[in-house]
């Protein structure tokens, strides 16, 4: 059975209640902020009062609810659910005390609350500042609840409407006890749980590691193991059972190098030339173009500029994430040579820098089929439009699907998925003709990205979400089956803040490489990046840049403290790394 903290009871009508409608006595331990003897000059109060210790409930007075921790008689326990009816610092008290309220409330929660517990808070009709308040009182005249319990390192999981009626017996009262009442009409019930600390989410630490590193070891490759449930390995099976009924397939394991350079994989178009969208390897001490350098990154910008030069080599001496799986044809045909004609199928992380928004994601899993028999073509694209639209049909409980669309884009076919008026390209079919296989009449390589399919399937509007290390997460597709995703974090606070600075006349600045850095300063919780205004000094030729930057987390408590701490760290990471001059 829960075990239940109430604080802040006025009447204890509340308490009372739970007591009479199966919550087990014992389990319970009501407080209130007010001395025994002003409780029992209440004739209300106190008669629940008597009514809670006969049952056998715990009866605390005195208890102030912003310093739970400091009360002995609390901390010999860890509590389920602690309930906090309608917090108010009294008479008119402004928002910003209420705030403070708040905020306090859940730090000394922390150290009472089971790991697994939740915590309760009802507040009257436009108190909260979330989406959920019918009607919204404006963001700074609320008492910006999600963003209270951030501070605390709490995340807001349900909102429902708080219904006196459901608690037999509960009277609303004012501040400390006082007998008049105040209106509960919709009001809301907000139920909060803690969140992971604020670390890199794994993607971006696949990558740190990756870059870090000549010869990483034990790197997690993704979620495709033949025993994994999350819902970008049952897609995957899924689309490979089709292929395997309907053409002769053969399945390979991803056992290519996460890192290429030297000639360790074949670039080809259009991944030749974006090598602004390649994560470089940090050289070794030993390759170190300046002698006597000690900083890394220092060498790590001086080689990529070098390589960025026209005229010269992008894989000449560099190492860098593969950018897909296209890169490993030379390998991959002869690995399934003894299936002529036979259509091959791997799957495996792939890593691309790009700018920042919730679609474009800096590693993703790629399915890449291809296969010498070009007159399959249609069948593959017939098989994947099937395979698609059956599981999306099985996840919105429709007979029929039909949102897989094509188009031709500087000659390849490019694979649209269009859930909800949305358009969301998951894919390429290239043409790769004979002349760069003499052996073979000519081939033909589909390109899926598992994870915007899996954001479409699932209804998932932000990709960190499939990255998370949450367990709520995970939980909801055990069973290996995909269903719509259901949001833990709900109405997650968001924080702008804007950077400017000035480009040196005749330099070239990389907007990717500003929302690289971006991405990985904030430990990926920048959701957008929009640029403000764009200056030319007519009389330095320096050009002014200035950006607005969204921080929110998708998982995670991301406070107002910890946004602007990753701002300030990033200023200092643009002046040092991409040598501009902060205004």
């Amino acid at each position: 059975m829960a075990t239940v903290l109430l604080v802040g009871e006025g009447n204890f009508s509340f308490s009372a209640s739970l007591c009479d409608t199966g919550q087990d006595p014992h389990h319970i331990t009501a407080t209130c902020y007010e001395a025994e003897d002003a409780v029992r000059a209440q004739h209300l109060a106190w008669r629940n009062v008597q009514h809670l210790r006969s049952k056998g409930a715990a009866v605390h007075f005195g208890v102030d609810a912003t310093k739970l921790h400091e009360y002995g008689f609390l901390t010999n326990r860890l509590y389920d659910r602690i309930i906090f009816n309608f917090p108010h610092c009294g008479r008119k008290a402004g928002v910003k005390k209420n705030r403070d309220l708040l905020s306090n409330f859940f730090h000394s929660c922390k150290g009472v609350l089971a790991s697994k517990g939740e915590i309760h808070i009802g507040l009257c009709q436009g108190q909260g500042g979330t989406p959920a308040d019918q009607p919204r009182r404006e963001w700074q005249n609320s008492w910006q609840v999600v963003s209270m319990a951030a501070t605390a390192g709490f995340i807001l999981t349900s909102v429902v409407p708080f219904d006196p009626d459901k608690h037999y017996g509960y009277q609303s009262t004012g501040y400390r006890s006082q007998e008049k009442s105040f209106r509960v009409v919709g009001a809301l019930n907000h139920a909060f749980t803690r969140s992971l600390s604020m670390e890199n989410i794994s993607a971006l630490q696949i990558i740190q590691t990756l870059t870090s590193e000549r010869d990483p070891q034990g790197i997690d490759r993704g979620f495709l193991g033949n025993t994994s449930c999350h819902p970008i390995a049952v897609i995957y099976k899924e689309l490979v059972e089709f292929c395997r009924q309907e053409l002769q397939a053969t399945v390979l394991q991803d056992s290519f190098p996460l890192i290429c350079g030297n000639g360790s994989c074949s670039l080809r178009p259009p991944y030749s030339a974006a090598q602004s969208k390649l994560y470089f390897v940090t050289p070794d001490k030993e390759e170190k173009v300046s002698e006597g350098s000690e900083d890394l990154h220092e060498t790590h910008f001086c080689r990529l500029e070098q390589a960025a030069h026209p005229g010269n080599n992008l894989t000449s001496g560099l190492h860098h994430l593969r950018p897909s799986l296209t890169c490993f044809i030379d390998d991959i045909f002869p690995k399934s040579a003894g299936s002529p004609h036979a259509l091959t199928i791997v799957g495996g992380l792939v890593f691309r820098k790009c700018l920042i928004s919730p679609q474009s994601m800096p590693v993703y899993h790629e399915m890449l089929l291809l296969s010498d028999h070009r007159h399959w073509r249609q069948l593959v694209l017939d098989t994947i439009n099937h395979a698609i639209n059956t599981m999306a049909a099985s996840v919105i409980s429709a007979e029929t699907v039909n949102c897989v669309t094509l188009h031709q884009e500087n000659g390849d076919i490019i694979i649209n998925l269009s859930p909800d008026d949305c358009d969301w390209m998951i894919g390429t079919i290239r043409e790769v003709p004979a002349g760069d296989r003499p052996e073979t009449s000519g081939f033909f390589t589909v390109s899926l990205n598992l994870d915007l399919l899996a954001m479409c399937l699932l209804g998932i509007e932000d990709w960190r979400v499939l990255w998370t290390e949450d367990d709520r997460f995970q939980a909801q597709f055990h069973h290996q089956h995909i269903k719509p995703y259901q949001p833990f974090s709900l109405y997650p606070p968001y924080y702008m803040h804007d950077v400017s600075f000035w480009v040196q006349e005749g330099a070239v600045f990389d907007d990717v490489e500003f929302h690289t850095v971006a991405v990985q300063v904030s430990k990926g919780n920048i959701v957008d990046i929009q640029l403000l205004d764009q200056y030319e000094n007519a009389e330095t030729g320096r050009t002014g840049l200035c950006y607005r930057l969204k921080y929110q987390s998708c998982d995670r408590a991301l406070s107002y403290g910890s946004a602007l701490e990753m701002q300030l760290r990033l200023r200092e990471e643009l002046r040092r790394r991409l040598h501009v001059a902060l205004r």
